[in-house]
């Protein structure tokens, strides 16, 4: 999948995560930061894309190092949401319950999406 489509579909599929956290924030589980719940998806959203991109670009140059980019984007993006869940359980206690819930699973569908793009360009590499 390229690039420009990747966005596209991922900015989307944030969208309805903020919109699935602005539900459940002002009607189900009423007195929750919907703030939190925004950063949180914002969070997980700008490393995802740079580490798309960055694999996406390995995988269009040369796919011998397209491993350890891979390797070195999804570790990079599990870095800064483990940096940005210890920020926000040491800083920001009050908020510290949503935000947590709200980037772990905004994490596991960006990621899913993630390796989806990325199978599927594998498989037009290999059919060339």
């Amino acid at each position: 999948m390229k690039i420009g489509r990747f966005f596209l579909l991922i900015l989307l599929v944030e969208l309805v995560l903020i919109f699935i956290g602005y539900l459940f924030t002002h009607f189900l589980i009423l007195q929750r930061n919907f703030a939190a719940v925004v950063i949180a998806t914002l969070v997980a959203f700008l490393p995802t894309i740079v580490a798309y991109s960055i694999t996406y670009s390995g995988l269009e140059k040369e796919t011998t190092a397209f491993i350890g980019r891979l390797l070195g984007g999804m570790l990079v993006k599990m870095l800064i949401g483990v940096l940005s869940i210890v920020l926000v359980a040491l800083q920001f206690r009050e908020i510290r319950d949503e935000y947590v819930v709200s980037y772990m699973i905004s994490y596991f569908v960006f990621t899913g999406f993630e390796v989806y793009g990325l199978m599927r360009k594998l498989r037009a590499n290999k059919l060339k």
